[in-house]
């Protein structure tokens, strides 16, 4: 551990090293925007530079340069694909394949000196179901010696490592919003229907929009250390650096440069982790970029939640000569929850940004297609930000309060400078998009633009063809949804303690009660495990037939009315406020793992709705009588915080199961969010339940120490995270947090 962050230690020191050379050849100029140290990480040189608009231009061009690779291959990324098809043209080369993980193998086999380094982001369960399932048990991609495949962990929790970066190398690097993964390659047509768009499965997706930026040179080899870097902390092994080689030897020669010899700004979020500290050089350069816009500020994101974006859009509409303000967005996120959560939000700021807009200069789009049943909308997944023709911006982060500083990301800038070249370039870009989403060529925004003299009444003019910007689709927020989330929950902008998690959703001082019934239920739990062991080497197996009680118990489960019995007795055990625990044990040593524990996982819920209709009809005078005088401020919580506030309550025993249903009941609570609620956090915990109740069973009829100790271990393993959240909830220290930046306070 020491050796690591004495590498770690190198690295920073010499990245410090290059930050000061930097700073001595380019005096600081206060009208700048990318400030090494301030707004940017590094400022390095691109021989070469292309922006690379659309799945299927970023796809082909790593692919080509792949195959000029000698030395290494650095593939760091959010989630990474091995069935994901590079090239999709019957014209392509068919010496090499066209899936990720067989085309590196390949490459492998070819370059006898070549290694590839692939990097992916440990991820939480929530994307299971939207990710490759281990991918290393993919044929052929972890049969070769000079492949190394590595998940990194190393963030803080709930966070995600969503830098998406690929350098070749060190000569060539590449940096945006588009992963190797499924679901992401598009052409810039974004026809509704295109046999070509389909994942491994066959499985066809929506019209897909993202931007990536290319680079050579110095930059590339930033980016290389920015790569290793995040290696060395996620393995404790350090990578070497390759010999430079020319840009002629590695640069495809197919592929257009849209730009030579031009500056580039790295940009990166770094939230404080250990031993790293906070990085917020995209957000701060956002917000200089906002405030120094002078015509128009141009942007494309997945997502509009970050509230300090939006206070500084506000701000510039808010004013009589601020610039005009574009905004593409994704019209829906994907699933259920997303729009639930985060399009809540932004429905949220998009009302404060319109409340601020005074003189008519904001424009709100989603770009759409046209279908065979009317306007198919693409999928925006790109994170853009143009200022005028002076600056832009592209990257993994989104505008969004995670990516400003809860996650890690990577973005990559140029700032013109007055530079005419560089002008053009930057405008080139932005007339290209729009042009894109529009259905018109780049040579008809640019002149409407002129003719207009303002980026918004140069889009007025242009849209209204079957491909264009649709206005007024998205969702007004709804005052009456209970369900509106806080973004410290959802969309937090720093890493956040358990006692700041409990304060925000009002749960504090329940701390120590959450400690102590988390170790009652677990000693509940090591008691059953010693009594089976007890039973199996003592005399108390003379006394007490415990194989005989289990039989019974299935016996139950096998018979006609054993369901109904048991759906019963969760209804009683809760009136009679029996631990649910005990309730659940029954059930699934009855019915067994999956159908015991969708069983107990419907009981509990009749359970918690009788209840909560008990708790209702009896009104909160009478609940407040019978279980005492903190029900009040729990009614409270609950009813100003619905389906969050009982999600935490039923993840965190913070009070009995049937004390949680009558007060409830009892407060205005909506009963779909109570319901709600209740099923998706009673989840983990039944799911939990049913594994250590199976190992129990099967080290009761097949007795041995073995058995016996897997189960002492899981208990153990949990005991010890209890614990260790116990100590951090009572010790009631909040986070260090890092002060607010000056830029912010603007």
């Amino acid at each position: 551990m020491e050796q690591s962050k004495d590498m770690a230690n190198d690295t920073s020191q010499a990245a410090a090293e290059r930050n000061d050379a930097s700073l001595l050849e380019e005096p600081e100029d206060p009208t700048r925007i990318l400030v090494p140290g301030q707004t940017c990480w590094r400022i390095e040189t691109a021989e070469r530079t292309a922006f690379l608009v659309d799945g299927e231009a970023y796809f082909k061009a790593f692919r080509d340069a792949a195959l000029r690779a000698t030395h290494s291959i650095m593939i760091v990324g959010w989630d990474i694909d091995t069935q994901v098809e590079l090239v999709r043209d019957e014209r392509a080369s068919s010496d090499m394949p066209a899936k990720l993980g067989e085309f590196l193998v390949a490459l492998l086999r070819r370059r006898r000196k070549l290694r590839v380094y692939v990097l992916n982001w440990d991820y939480a369960v929530i994307y299971a179901l939207e990710r490759q399932w281990m991918p290393t048990a993919e044929p052929g991609w972890r049969r070769h010696r000079r492949l190394s495949y590595q998940m990194d962990d190393h963030h803080p929790v709930g966070a995600s490592h969503h830098q998406k970066l690929v350098v070749v190398d060190d000569a060539i690097g590449f940096v945006g919003g588009l992963d190797l993964s499924k679901s992401r390659w598009d052409t810039r047509e974004h026809l509704s229907r295109n046999s070509r768009r389909i994942d491994a499965d066959g499985a066809s997706y929506a019209p897909f929009h993202d931007v990536q930026m290319m680079v050579t040179g110095d930059a590339a080899s930033a980016l290389g250390d920015l790569a290793r870097s995040r290696w060395l902390r996620a393995t404790g092994r350090r990578l070497p650096a390759p010999a430079r080689r020319s840009v002629e030897e590695v640069w495809p020669p197919e592929l257009h440069a849209d730009l030579m010899e031009c500056r580039i700004g790295i940009l990166r979020t770094q939230p404080r982790y250990e031993e790293l500290e906070e990085r917020r050089e995209i957000e701060q350069a956002y917000l200089t970029a906002i405030k120094r816009a002078r015509r128009s500020i141009y942007i494309e994101s997945q997502y509009f939640t970050a509230q300090a974006m939006s206070r500084a859009l506000a701000q510039r509409l808010s004013e009589h000569d601020g610039p005009d303000v574009v905004l593409v967005l994704r019209r829906h996120c994907d699933g259920w929850l997303e729009r639930r959560t985060m399009d809540t939000l932004r429905a949220r700021l998009l009302q404060e940004v319109e409340l601020a807009d005074h003189y008519g200069r904001l424009r709100v789009y989603a770009p759409v297609v046209p279908g065979e049943e009317g306007a198919v909308p693409v999928a925006v997944h790109s994170k853009l930000l143009i200022v005028d023709d002076e600056f832009v911006c592209v990257g993994s982060a989104n505008m969004s309060n995670r990516s400003m500083g809860f996650d890690t990301e990577c973005n990559l800038a140029i700032e013109a400078g007055g530079q005419t070249r560089l002008q053009a370039a930057i405008a080139s870009l932005r007339n290209g998009l729009l042009a894109e989403h529009l259905g018109v060529v780049p040579e008809t925004v640019a002149a409407q633009i002129h003719t207009c003299g303002s980026l918004a009444g140069a889009i007025d003019s242009l849209r209204g063809g079957e491909r264009t910007l649709a206005d007024g689709c998205f969702d007004a927020l709804s005052l009456s949804d209970a369900m509106i989330p806080e973004h410290a929950l959802v969309d937090p902008e720093r890493p956040m303690a358990a006692d700041h998690l409990l304060a925000g959703m009002g749960f504090r001082r329940e701390r120590v009660q959450i400690a102590r019934r988390a170790l009652w239920g677990l000693s509940l739990l090591a008691g059953m495990a010693m009594l089976a062991a007890a039973w199996r080497w003592t005399a108390l197996g003379q006394l007490l037939d415990l194989e005989a009680l289990v039989n019974h118990a299935q016996a139950l489960g096998r018979s006609p009315l054993g369901l109904l019995a048991v759906m019963g007795g969760y209804v009683v055990g809760g009136v009679l406020a029996i631990p649910v625990t005990a309730l659940l044990v029954v059930t699934i040593l009855a019915f067994g793992p999956w159908l015991g524990g969708l069983s107990a996982l419907a009981g509990s819920l009749l359970s918690a709705i009788t209840l909560f209709g008990f708790g209702r009809a009896m009104g909160a005078y009478r609940i407040r009588r019978f279980v005492g005088s903190r029900v009040e401020l729990l009614s409270r919580r609950l009813a100003e915080r619905g389906f969050w506030a009982v999600l935490l309550v039923r993840v965190l025993p913070i009070a009995p199961f049937s004390v949680i249903n009558l007060v409830a009941g009892a407060s205005p609570l909506s009963l779909r969010n109570f319901v709600l609620g209740t099923f998706v956090g009673m989840l983990p915990g039944i799911t939990l339940m049913t594994t250590f109740v199976g190992g129990l069973e099967d080290a009761v009829r097949e007795p041995s120490w073995q058995a016996f100790m897997m189960v002492g271990m899981v208990i153990a393993a949990v005991w010890s995270a209890v614990w260790y959240i116990s100590g951090q909830l009572q010790a009631g220290q909040p986070a260090p947090l890092a002060p607010e930046s000056s830029i912010s306070a603007t």
